[in-house]
């Protein structure tokens, strides 16, 4: 019997011996199989940004991050490799900068209150398009071979030069707006910008607008393709034609454009026309909350009346305020019993015991906070969205480019107030930043919004991956072009049609009234040969 039961324990331990062997082998195959998959899926994809704004490349981060957690080949050309939150292969383009220059970025520089303003600071980076295509790094990114990249992302705001450097590689590309859309960038994707109801980017309108306001938009837009033709396109197809000699040219360039993403969202920026490949991924920044630093969290959580937090951006700097306005605040919130956390670079003198300074901030993980009650900001698109997808009302000095733009998004939903930063007074920020506190109305309409900007079936982050991967799988998707783009103005515009319209019924009425006119005639000619006899 013993014998009989070693054997069978025998038999037993070599089929789990086989048993596991036939795994190991199976599991060996899937890897095999998933390395080739996976292989597959990847590609090399560049990414080209050439705006001097690390708010802009804290979103770039964000997406190009997430293509490299996937598996792709990421390789970006930045002036400010640093941001990079993974390690991605990150190249600077230059050291020359002069939009970052402090003397530049002050807030009495920048402020602009009208929109020609605005277009002067965002087209001053243009300048510097000839330098930039002569650094090393871009030269050495247009000798690589044209099969180099699978995919190419770059910015779409201010210049369309570098896509005279990277039409080299023959691959599909997809453009990106940190800001909502400007009417060029709407343009080139048969996108509609109509002015009745879509506020020209950098004027002072929301979306509901009274007569006098459209016509002033209406006049806007046309001045909006007209500016960016003379300051940017010019001289950009200049440059793009010295050192990009084999080229297209730049206007016919754009209109390749597979994919625009633009960071909004219609529940704050309202329903408007897009075509599939203009998809909007508002937000696509904001992650997951973090703990606050010991001192800040302590900060917040024992103030009793809550907590305001006041921030003028990542290019403007808290301490290019005036003396007097920057009094004004202090004499403000010395009135109230609110803590204050301020994101400021220098020294502050009289500064009161209930404000906390700090050179730098961290804005997200302060505004998840339950206790910050108001933010004082200018009006930026990434500390809006953020504020907004925590339901914190805002209170907003808007200084230059989009920051009215957005602003005015979020008061007219009834979660925002502005004040003029042109013609601030003490009063005036005094009663505000009390009414917005007192008042229950603006927390609860920012709760509202954040609830509406949150439901979507994808978070943004995952459809920007979504639909990258399938411009790189279905070779730039061509089909999802609109039939408007590349259409001449007057064929969009029904111009032709409404000629031909109008040629018909002159005709038929030129007609109508000749024979009227030869039958009125001949009765009158019978009617006198009859009187004549």
């Amino acid at each position: 019997m013993a014998p009989c039961i070693q054997e069978l324990a025998t038999c037993k331990s070599r089929t789990q011996h086989h048993y596991y062997h036939s795994q190991i082998i199976i599991l060996q195959l899937l890897l095999v199989i998933f390395s080739f998959f996976q292989e597959g899926l990847c590609a090399d994809i560049l990414g080209v940004f050439p705006i001097e704004a690390p708010s802009h490349q804290i979103i770039f981060d964000s997406y190009m991050s997430e293509l490299h957690r996937r598996g792709h080949n990421v390789t970006v050309y930045s002036h400010f490799p640093d941001i990079a939150s993974e390690q991605y292969k990150r190249i600077q383009i230059s050291n020359t900068s002069s939009v970052l220059d402090p003397s530049y970025v002050t807030m009495d520089h920048m402020y602009s209150p009208s929109t020609l303003n605005s277009y002067k600071h965002m087209f001053h980076i243009v300048r510097n398009g000839e330098t930039y295509a002569q650094s090393n790094a871009l030269r050495q990114l247009y000798d690589q071979p044209e099969d180099s990249y699978d995919l190419i992302v770059t910015e779409t705001c201010n210049t369309d030069l570098y896509l005279a450097l990277i039409e080299r590689f023959k691959a599909p590309f997809i453009a990106w707006t940190t800001s909502p859309l400007f009417v060029w960038s709407a343009d080139r994707m048969g996108a509609s910008t109509h002015p009745a109801y879509v506020p020209v980017l950098m004027t002072t309108y929301g979306p509901h607008m009274n007569f006098a306001e459209r016509i002033y938009n209406t006049l806007m837009r046309s001045i909006a393709f007209y500016k960016y033709y003379t300051e940017s396109t010019i001289s950009s197809q200049k440059i793009a034609s010295k050192h990009y000699k084999e080229s297209s040219h730049l206007d016919q360039l754009v209109l390749r454009t597979s994919l625009l993403f633009v960071n909004t969202y219609h529940a704050l920026w309202g329903s408007r026309p897009l075509p599939q490949n203009v998809v909007e991924v508002g937000g696509l920044h904001v992650k997951p909350s973090k703990p606050l630093e010991e001192d800040i969290q302590k900060y917040i959580d024992e103030a009793e009346n809550g907590v305001i937090y006041f921030c003028m951006g990542s290019l403007l700097r808290g301490e290019t305020f005036s003396p007097e306005k920057r009094q004004m605040f202090l004499n403000v919130f010395k009135k109230i019993p609110q803590r204050i956390l301020w994101k400021w670079e220098g020294e502050l003198p009289g500064k009161p015991s209930n404000v906390m300074i700090r050179k730098w901030m961290p804005q997200r993980d302060i505004l998840a906070h339950p206790n910050v009650k108001l933010f004082i900001s200018h009006g930026g698109l990434l500390g809006t969205t953020e504020a907004v997808y925590e339901g914190v009302p805002i209170l907003s000095m808007p200084i230059f480019g989009d920051q009215m733009t957005n602003i005015k998004a979020v008061v007219s939903k009834g979660a925002a107030e502005m004040i003029n930063y042109g013609d601030l007074n003490e009063d005036d920020i005094f009663i505000k930043i009390t009414s917005m506190l007192t008042n229950p109305k603006y927390r609860q309409k920012a709760k509202e919004l954040s609830e509406a900007f949150r439901d979507r079936p994808m978070s943004p982050l995952e459809t920007a991956v979504y639909w990258t991967e399938y411009v790189i799988r279905h070779k730039g998707a061509p089909h999802l072009r609109s039939a408007a783009v590349g259409m001449p103005w007057y064929q969009y515009c029904l111009i032709d049609v409404l000629v031909v319209i109008f040629l018909s019924i002159t005709t038929m009425f030129v007609l109508f009234y000749y024979l009227i006119f030869k039958v009125t005639s001949i009765l009158l000619n019978k009617k006198s040969k009859e009187k004549e006899s």
